[in-house]
Parts: C-alpha cells; sequence; structure tokens
C-alpha cells in the first residue's frame, strides 16, 4: 500500500533532517508522528519513528566538549559553498589551492573527517569554501549532510580521470535525493515534492591526468551534468581556476554594491554584497534600519540611463553598482 505522505509531514522530516540539535530533532519527529496517514502503509515507518523518539528521550546528557565543530561552521564572507564529493575526488587539493586553508591531502580516501573552512578571494570579495568528508553508503554521518542543506551552494567535485565521472556524479547525486536534497541551477524557497532545492555546481578535477579531458567529454554532453553549471580545473597546473572563481560567484547569485556619500568619492574597497534582485530599500535596510525608515530616493552611477540618475526606494540594483542614499 503506498504511504500517500501529507505535505505537513514532508515539512516535518525536512525539519528533523536539517536539525542541529536533538531538542530540534525530537520535536520534528514528534509532528511527523502527528501528521502521517495512519494505515497499513505507514506502519513500518511509523515504527521507526517512534523508535527514533524513544532512542532522543533516552539518550544520556552529553558532558564535556560538544560537537559543535561539527555541527556548525561560522558562516563568513559573501556565502558559503559546500565541497561534496566521492572519495579521492580532489577537494582537499582545491581547497588548498583556492584558500588559506591546510586540509590533509592524502592519496587514500576518507583522509578528511570533519568540516575544514577556508576563504577564496574573488576580485573584492571573500568568499568561505567549505571541505566536507566524502560522500558513501554506510559511512557519511548525518552531520555532513546538515552542512549541506545550511549552506548557500554545492559545489559537487569529480575526478575527471575516471574511468566514468557521470556514473560518479549520479552517485552523489543519488545520495544526496536519499536525504532529500536535490540540486538545480537555482535554490527554491519551496519544498518541492519533498525535496530541499538547493543551487548546485559541478567541478571537475585533475583536469592535467590522462583520460581526464574524454572524461570532461562525457559530462559535458547533452544532460550529462544534469543540466547544472559545469568547470573543469587542475588544482596542480592551475588550469580554470579563475574561471571557477567567477562561476561560483554567479552560482551564488549574489551582487555587489558600492556606496558613495553626497560630495565624496564612492568606497569601491568594501562592497555590500546582497542577493540578486534586491532594490534601494533592500541596500538601506543592510545599511541601518534608520536609512531604510527615512529613506527618500538614489542617485545611481553604474547601470542607470544616465550617471547619477535619480532612482526611486523599489529600485533593483545590479552587480557594481554605485548608489547614494538620501534620506
Amino acid at each position: 500500500m503506498p504511504a500517500n505522505l501529507t505535505p505537513e509531514y514532508l515539512a516535518a522530516e525536512a525539519r528533523y533532517r536539517a536539525a542541529k540539535t536533538d531538542k530540534e530533532r525530537l520535536a520534528a519527529l514528534q509532528e511527523m508522528l502527528s501528521t502521517i496517514p495512519k494505515h497499513k502503509g505507514t506502519e513500518k515507518l511509523q515504527a521507526e519513528i517512534k523508535r527514533k523518539i524513544a532512542q532522543l528521550r533516552t539518550a544520556p546528557k552529553k558532558r564535556g566538549p560538544s560537537r559543535l565543530a561539527l555541527d556548525s561552521i561560522e558562516r563568513e564572507g559573501a556565502g558559503q559553498v559546500a565541497l561534496v564529493g566521492l572519495p579521492n575526488s580532489g577537494k582537499s587539493s582545491l581547497l588548498a589551492r583556492l584558500t588559506n586553508a591546510r586540509p590533509e591531502i592524502a592519496d587514500y580516501p576518507f583522509s578528511t573527517v570533519k568540516p575544514l573552512p577556508g576563504m577564496m578571494e574573488f576580485e573584492d570579495i571573500q568568499i568561505q569554501l567549505v571541505d566536507l568528508p566524502p560522500l558513501a553508503r554506510g559511512y557519511t554521518e548525518g552531520w555532513v549532510y546538515s552542512h549541506i542543506r545550511n549552506a548557500d551552494l554545492i559545489m559537487v567535485v569529480l575526478d575527471l580521470a575516471v574511468e566514468d565521472p557521470q556514473r560518479d556524479l549520479q552517485e552523489v547525486l543519488a545520495l544526496l535525493e536519499e536525504e532529500r536534497i536535490r540540486l538545480a541551477r537555482e535554490a527554491s524557497p519551496e519544498l518541492e515534492g519533498g525535496m530541499l532545492v538547493k543551487a548546485g555546481l559541478l567541478c571537475g578535477t585533475k583536469l592535467d591526468l590522462p583520460g581526464a579531458r574524454e572524461g570532461l567529454a562525457r559530462l559535458s554532453s547533452r544532460d550529462g551534468g544534469q543540466g547544472l553549471p559545469l568547470v573543469a580545473v587542475s588544482a596542480r597546473s592551475g588550469e580554470g581556476l579563475e574561471e571557477l572563481k567567477r562561476a561560483i560567484f554567479v552560482a551564488l547569485r549574489i551582487i555587489r554594491v558600492y556606496t558613495k556619500e553626497p560630495g565624496k568619492k564612492p568606497d569601491l574597497e568594501r562592497p555590500y554584497t546582497l542577493p540578486k534582485g534586491s532594490t534601494i530599500l533592500d541596500l538601506a535596510r543592510e545599511i541601518h534600519q534608520e536609512f531604510a525608515t527615512r529613506l527618500r530616493y538614489a542617485l545611481l552611477w553604474g547601470s542607470g540611463k544616465f550617471e547619477g540618475q535619480r532612482v526611486p526606494r523599489d529600485h533593483e540594483i545590479q552587480d557594481g553598482d554605485i548608489v547614494e542614499l538620501h534620506i
């Protein structure tokens, strides 16, 4: 008998999978149990939920150091990018080449055992990359998927020199979908079919090795990359790294906006980063709530019809715009 799970149940299940504390997990499980359709087709699932609730209620209180280092990474920069891939895909080498982080790099699998962040410079902003332990059926702990859910962008790292990188991609996507995570060019604010839709980007590595360009051709073929943006790089030679940086910036769907005071030169060293589609009013809120309350209009340099154009509060700003707020 089909389960016919309701939207309320699927939403509670998504909260359970994204929960960071036992208290949050317990609340989500209780809601799952109360909203699940009660019939023969869901008996096993009901029993599993009850078992998990019992485990959480009887679990001993933890003492000593917490697993905060595993459960959360303090967000920094203009966006957070999770590096996801199978064992030996080249994630750590990529992190070491793009950031100031110093991960352990080894030929054996599972050398990454905890999340490691690093800051990547892109022009005048910094973007946080987080190297996560590899995905592997039966080995990957739940907290890894919590990081993936919380990141702004999921970058799937694929070894182009393996026999079939497209098969590796299918394995990564399957593991994510088992955790109700789906990748697309753009994230969705709503669950789609019970799936959390995250923005995704593909990065093919080891382009300098034999067979890598053939692997790239297979991934680049029609539907080979599942419609996701694809960039090929070599961490060893540096080929493609600048292209990858820009692809990450574009995939994050953010813009940089510069401000100036009346009668003064603009500050071109410290841009504000905002989601694509933001308005003059959103920029004012980012600076200070009082600006948003008292804002009358703004002058715009960059994407306007002419330099210093007067624009209203709801005008959509573009990457690279210079804005002078008037209150």
